[in-house]
């Protein structure tokens, strides 16, 4: 049998429309490629901190550090430190693969002049002269005062030292030598002028990768506060994701003391697919004689826990889930809850869990976003 194929025409109006669609769809994906890989890479130091946090789910750190890639090459000595920090072997394994070598600055000599060469900015954007505020928000953020110096050798400052400012820049986290180049960067800096007024450069804000980074340095330094501001605009920047919302409720949580605000984050991260973080003692001989301490990590799809050590794991999916409720007996002084899992065609297994908190209010949380999903 023969099937005879019917040549298929196209009017020149039809043309223009289909090349236009071809057209616009190229268009679309160059931009999604540019976008990916004009993520700024994780620095070693950035991923230390959201590894020894312990604040998001293993897939979630997976899926960043693809997305973002990292400006360091693995080597054993790295490796040993991720593990120590408590690094899952898959994690290291993303590190491994999405490795992003940082972009070369080209050297512009110029032939004609025999001095030598200003010092790089040292990576830093450019932008306008800082202010005291972005200063002080760049030192709370966990910026080493040297780092802080190199931007304000680069970009200068808008504002004079005063005896009041550097009390508060050295509260922050500043040292003399700080203070030292915001003087000088301050005497550099033109007198107004009466004639002509250039238009006011706005730097561009920080991303939501930049915000949440600040955000993990600003929680391992205790400045919940600061935290949660920088995760709030994190959020602004991009409801849709998960990672600001999960990161929000740790800090409301365990910062803030504030379950109420921090059952709204979790919540809006499960919904947008990531998972809520609960700092927890896991039992290993049934009655809190040896435990060790980690995340444990609800989800829409499962519940997972990550000791700090990245030893001790425990996941299981919603459906095998037989029971979660608060314990009556073991560890009920902890406010310990346990979660009974289908394994097999035998009888479930118990898997006792104690908030770090030892609250009570803490355990029902758990229990009600594990019990909200099933």
């Amino acid at each position: 049998m023969k099937i005879r194929l019917n040549k298929v025409t196209f009017s020149p109006a039809q043309r223009v429309v289909l090349l236009f669609a071809v057209f616009s769809l190229s268009v679309m994906m160059t931009a999604s490629v540019a976008q990916l890989q004009t993520k700024n890479p994780y620095e070693i130091e950035k991923l230390l901190r959201v590894v020894q946090l312990n604040a998001l789910p293993t897939t979630e750190v997976i899926q960043a550090i693809q997305q973002r890639g990292v400006d360091f090459q693995v080597t054993s000595d790295v490796e040993s430190q991720f593990r120590a920090a408590g690094a899952r072997p898959e994690v290291i394994g993303a590190m491994r693969e999405n490795y992003r070598a940082p972009a070369r600055t080209p050297v512009v000599r110029n032939p004609t002049t025999t001095t030598s060469p200003s010092r790089p900015p040292s990576g830093v954007p450019a932008g306008a002269p800082l202010s005291k505020a972005e200063i002080i928000t760049l030192l709370q953020s966990g910026a080493p005062s040297t780092r802080v110096e190199q931007f304000v050798e680069a970009r200068g400052v808008s504002f004079s030292i005063t005896p009041q400012i550097a009390r508060e820049i050295k509260d922050a986290g500043g040292n003399n030598s700080l203070i030292g180049a915001i003087t000088a960067k301050a005497s550099e800096a033109p007198g107004p002028s009466h004639s002509r007024q250039p238009a006011p450069v706005v730097p561009a804000g920080p991303d939501y990768d930049d915000l949440t980074d600040r955000a993990v340095a600003a929680m391992q330094a205790n400045n919940s506060r600061g935290a949660i501001g920088f995760l709030q605009q994190a959020v602004n920047i991009d409801p849709a994701k998960p990672q600001a919302y999960g990161l929000l409720g740790f800090a409301q949580l365990y910062g803030a003391s504030d379950i109420l605000a921090a059952e709204r984050s979790m919540r809006a991260a499960i919904e947008r697919g990531g998972g809520a973080p609960f700092r927890v003692y896991h039992d290993h001989d049934g009655f809190f004689n040896t435990f060790c301490q980690g995340s444990l990590f609800v989800s829409k799809a499962t519940v997972t826990f990550k000791g700090d050590d990245g030893k001790h794991t425990f996941g299981a999916n919603r459906a095998d889930i037989k029971e979660t409720k608060i314990n009556g007996f073991v560890g009920a002084q902890f406010g310990a809850f346990h979660l009974k899992v289908a394994i097999g065609a035998g009888k479930p297994e118990t898997f006792n869990f104690a908030p770090a908190t030892r609250q009570k209010a803490e355990s029902n949380l758990i229990i009600n976003l594990i019990n909200s999903y099933r």
